[in-house]
């Protein structure tokens, strides 16, 4: 679960901004918290602001330092990605911090990265808890530009000889994580180092980002998993969106008529993912790769049924946007129910009606009630502003203030829990809303 989340100098976040899941002391909806230790988390979040207030800035702070993590920061390009509105950010660094649980445990890691140089600053990583703080493993520059790692915990004799290479190995690693690189050595075999491997999978397994302009997530499982495709039908129907099936048209891939580099692409690609979706002249396919290494490409069609009952196949680009939206929100709500995952989601209500995005939140809480996920988003939905469906904590806003983002929550505000939030969002109240100028002398 994610506890706290920290960022500096990142895009319209100048100075240290927190953003925490850590539960109030009152009692209202207590199946919304998780109990920790010494700590109640919170199992949601939504996120209000005026456009361009940092909303989904905070999102891809998120998503940025995620795949830093999983990818490397060279594949990325942070360029100009620093607070651009102080001369003197370029040079600085930005720090990202994460606390969070894995399991039983619970970790605070983070890193410094001098983003215009592709160069990692500092790293760190600590097991956390109630009263104690054990420290896994630090990250510095030396005055010598060379990076030192302190390794914090007891390691078998077998285990430092390993980590004393890898350290001397490290010295020189201006842009690698080493955390990243020690999940990619061989360190499965050294139980004291769990923490390593806690963190990395937290960020690689459980964390998923969802922006505005993914698309189709979740249409890798049709046809081969039948809990999901039953799952796909299923909510494709209280969603009434007039779908009666999701079809799958099973295609051998020598036959598929595709130009060859197109195809080498796609083959080269599915090396790095489990699955991809792709679409072709309006067609949407998916093309996985099966246990024995076989590619398997199917055609997906949505089914609708006529007046006379018959069944007509129509390509999801036919469907509207909400309905496609829809294909993101259903694999998550499913994987949220069966797993404890993180979703953080960018513009939930995005293409979708009022009442369907307040009835994912209410699907999500009520299907999750024994289990640690979470679910994050930001909107501009202001039907979700109702203390029966959300806790005070629970919300949050972003407003600019002397052009840099500023994070902060409803709980701030202590309202009373029968106040109607919504309408003094709408007036004002708690900011973060858009300030118009009087449009009456506009001129065209």
């Amino acid at each position: 679960m994610l506890i706290r989340f920290n960022v500096e100098n990142f895009l319209s976040f100048n100075e240290k901004t927190e953003f925490s899941l850590i539960a109030n002391k009152e009692r209202r909806l207590p199946s919304h918290i998780v109990k920790g230790d010494g700590i109640n988390i919170l199992k949601s979040s939504v996120i209000y602001g005026a456009n361009a207030s940092g909303k989904s800035n905070l999102v891809k702070a998120i998503d940025f330092s995620r795949k830093v993590i999983t990818k490397g920061i060279e594949k990325l390009n942070p360029v100009n990605c620093h607070f651009r509105l102080k001369k003197d950010n370029l040079n600085k660094p930005s720090i990202f911090n994460y606390e969070i649980k894995s399991g039983d445990k619970y970790y605070s890691y983070g890193f410094a990265a001098q983003l215009n140089e592709l160069k990692i600053i500092e790293e760190w990583l600590y097991e956390i808890g109630n009263n104690k703080e054990k420290k896994i493993f630090e990250r510095v520059l030396n005055d010598l530009g060379k990076h030192e790692i302190e390794i914090g915990i007891q390691l078998s004799q077998k285990a430092k000889k390993r980590f004393d290479v890898y350290k001397e190995d490290f010295q020189n690693s201006d842009s690698l994580l080493f955390l990243s690189e020690m999940n990619r050595k061989s360190i499965d075999d050294f139980p004291e180092v769990v923490g390593f491997i806690d963190v990395y999978n937290w960020f690689d397994k459980k964390l998923t980002v969802l922006k505005p302009d993914s698309k189709f997530a979740g249409l890798n499982f049709i046809g081969d998993d039948n809990e999901m495709s039953k799952t796909f039908n299923s909510f494709l129907n209280v969603f009434q969106t007039g779908i009666n099936n999701v079809t799958s048209e099973e295609i051998d891939l020598d036959s598929f008529d595709i130009p060859k580099k197109i195809k080498e692409d796609l083959t080269k690609n599915i090396e790095k993912a489990k699955a991809i979706i792709f679409e072709i002249n309006g067609i949407t396919y998916s093309l996985k790769k099966n246990e024995s290494n076989e590619y398997k490409i199917k055609k997906i069609g949505l089914e609708h049924l006529t007046d006379e009952g018959n069944s007509i196949v129509f390509d999801i680009e036919d469907e509207s946007d909400g309905t496609q939206r829809l294909f993101d929100f259903i694999p998550a709500i499913h994987e949220l129910s069966k797993t404890d995952s993180i979703f953080i989601i960018d513009e939930l209500d995005r293409s979708l009606h009022s009442k369907l995005t307040f009835g994912i939140f209410e699907l999500f809480l009520k299907l999750t009630e024994n289990n640690e996920s979470q679910l994050i988003a930001t909107s501009h939905e202001s039907l979700l502003l109702d203390l029966e469906l959300l806790r005070r904590d629970e919300i949050w806003f972003v407003e600019k203030e002397k052009n840099q983002s500023r994070l902060y929550s409803l709980d701030e505000f202590k309202v009373r829990n029968d106040k109607i939030v919504s309408k003094d969002y709408l007036l004002g109240r708690y900011g973060a809303i858009p300030i118009f100028k009087s449009f009456k002398n506009l001129q065209f």
